[in-house]
């Protein structure tokens, strides 16, 4: 028996907004989207303390929509691509539990 093969073909699809465009985005996508997942960052932004500063929530909230779902490109048609040009083949469709960025 070998080893797994844990290679893949593409790491991801690529941004559709670029950072700086994706940091100054609309406030209803990143509500809507705050309602719907649990975000964890070293910064609680339910904290009272948090709440009297509305410039570090700001910095926050800023940070958040650079890397929120909506600034990247939907995967599907990269992975097509690459099934159509006999690169790679899907093998199963993951759901992210967390994002890590640093």
């Amino acid at each position: 028996m070998g080893k797994p093969d844990f290679e893949h073909a593409c790491h991801r699809a690529g941004r559709r907004i670029p950072r700086g465009a994706a940091a100054h985005g609309g406030d209803a996508e990143l509500d809507s989207f705050l309602r719907e997942f649990r975000v964890v960052t070293p910064l609680d932004h339910r904290s009272p303390a948090v709440a009297g500063r509305p410039d570090v929530l700001a910095a926050w909230r800023r940070d958040l929509k650079q890397e929120a779902p909506w600034a990247y490109k939907d995967i599907g048609p990269v992975i097509g691509a690459l099934q159509v040009g006999d690169v790679a083949h899907p093998v199963v469709e993951l759901q992210p539990l967390l994002t890590v960025k640093g």
